[in-house]
């Protein structure tokens, strides 16, 4: 296991915490000794009680109820959890979601809430954890290989997480000058509840596409974060084919859009031969 840059944080905030990605570091973290505050809409009781148990007799482990859409509560959640455990060294914006469609057919509602959770939602757990973080600390924010390219259905979803990704980057700067590590994650597709409701209720274009960078699974995900997030890197990605995905996006960007127009139009072709049996 990679070893903590500037060791192991005593105490870490993370939004999202209650399933999927977020749950997952929390276990991580939680084992390792940290003192973990989740943020969330909801945790069931299962959950935290799991939690609790898998902690140490001196080690913290506290819900706070916040909506990432509202700065005022993500405001007042984060002062609270920095009263009851002290100033976060490691800050972790993992709430998001993902609702896809054909950009002319998608309405304005689903794309406002895409944004509002995804870039919002980032803005507003950055500005609650910087708030109490000192020089040393370390803020890391989910986005998306869909923040670095376009995919077939995802308007609202990409353009969120290319602004999460550009939120990431002027945070970088400004943060470096007090000591603050800022680092954006961009993986591909993690099996996770997110995945699942997209495979239900998405295109099948879609699926190809993004087959590209492929699946992985969400402890192999999370290892792969995890480790960039130790050695505090910036642009974290798991996943060899993924990190291809983004080499291309970032520095081929043509070749990219070639790879992505082929397979939508063979897709699109299977699907329409298939409406036509």
């Amino acid at each position: 296991m990679t070893s903590w840059k500037h060791g192991t944080p005593q105490v870490a905030f993370i939004s999202g915490g209650g399933s999927g990605i977020g749950l997952c570091l929390v276990k991580s973290l939680i084992s390792e000794g940290t003192n973990v505050a989740i943020f969330d809409l909801r945790v069931d009781d299962a959950v935290i009680t799991e939690l609790q148990k898998n902690a140490r007799p001196s080690q913290k482990m506290e819900f706070y109820e916040a909506d990432v859409t509202d700065p005022i509560a993500v405001e007042a959640a984060m002062d609270k959890a920095a009263g009851d455990m002290g100033a976060p060294d490691l800050a972790i914006n993992s709430a998001g979601m993902m609702r896809n469609g054909e950009f002319t057919a998608l309405p304005y509602e689903t794309f406002e809430r895409v944004v509002r959770v995804n870039l919002l939602g980032s803005r507003n757990f950055a500005a609650g954890a910087l708030k109490h973080m000192h020089s040393g600390g370390h803020l890391v924010l989910i986005a998306s290989l869909a923040g670095l390219a376009g995919s077939y259905t995802q308007s609202a979803y990409a353009a969120s997480k290319f602004g999460v990704v550009g939120l990431a980057e002027v945070l970088r700067v400004e943060q470096k000058l007090k000591g603050i590590d800022v680092s954006v994650v961009c993986p591909g597709e993690i099996s996770t509840p997110l995945l699942d409701y997209e495979r239900a209720h998405g295109s099948r274009i879609t699926e190809t596409v993004n087959a590209f960078a492929g699946v992985l699974p969400v402890d192999e995900a999370v290892a792969g974060i995890l480790k960039g997030i130790r050695k505090r890197e910036y642009m974290i990605t798991p996943g060899f084919r993924a990190k291809l995905t983004r080499f291309l996006a970032r520095k081929a960007t043509g070749v990219m859009h070639r790879i992505v127009d082929q397979k939508v139009a063979k897709a699109h072709a299977e699907e329409q031969q298939h409406k036509a049996v």
